[in-house]
């Protein structure tokens, strides 16, 4: 049975560059609609405190930030991952350097985001029934990303480097033309 020829093959392609920018873009855009709700959608709200209808200046500012960084993450995934598809299609081990340069640092984010968001949870942590829709969608979509990418980095589905390499004495980049060399 060959293996793919592709770091990037196209089920990875399409989540990582193509669903996860989606949903950066829409947690953006969401932000930049109607913040107020951004944030108060975050977490439960005890039943004798309603949330605010109001945010004070610097949390507006920081939910639209967040917004902000969360849609840019999108974007750097879809750029450098239509990148490495298009002009490293030719060399997949020096496409699986550049698209785990993206990916590793995604993963540890993916499993940080997860544990601090349980963690700042508090005592609400394992109160399943009290979760906003919001921060369901933050956990399964999370985990729809983090599965993925966990999937990726054990080789599943895609060319490595250590499995279909073609033995010693063939870095990385040796068939590609010094004006190619990155």
């Amino acid at each position: 049975m060959s293996h793919p020829r592709s770091a990037l093959p196209p089920l990875y392609y399409a989540i990582f560059g193509i669903y996860e920018p989606i949903l950066t873009t829409m947690g953006f855009i969401g932000a930049l609609l109607d913040p107020i709700k951004t944030h108060n959608m975050q977490a439960p709200w005890p039943a004798h405190i309603p949330p605010p209808q109001r945010l004070p200046l610097a949390t507006m500012v920081t939910v639209v930030q967040l917004g902000h960084v969360c849609g840019l993450l999108g974007l750097v995934n879809f750029f450098l991952l239509r990148a490495a598809r298009r002009y490293l299609s030719g060399h997949p081990a020096l496409q699986e350097k550049v698209v785990g340069a993206l990916l590793t640092p995604l993963l540890i984010g993916d499993v940080l985001h997860l544990a601090l968001t349980l963690w700042a949870l508090g005592d609400m942590r394992w109160n399943l029934s009290e979760w906003s829709v919001m921060l369901w969608l933050t956990v399964v979509l999370g985990l729809s990303l983090l599965i993925p990418r966990i999937a990726w980095h054990s080789g599943m589905g895609r060319y490595t480097e250590s499995r279909e390499g073609r033995g010693k004495g063939k870095g990385l980049g040796a068939n590609i033309p010094l004006s190619g060399r990155i």
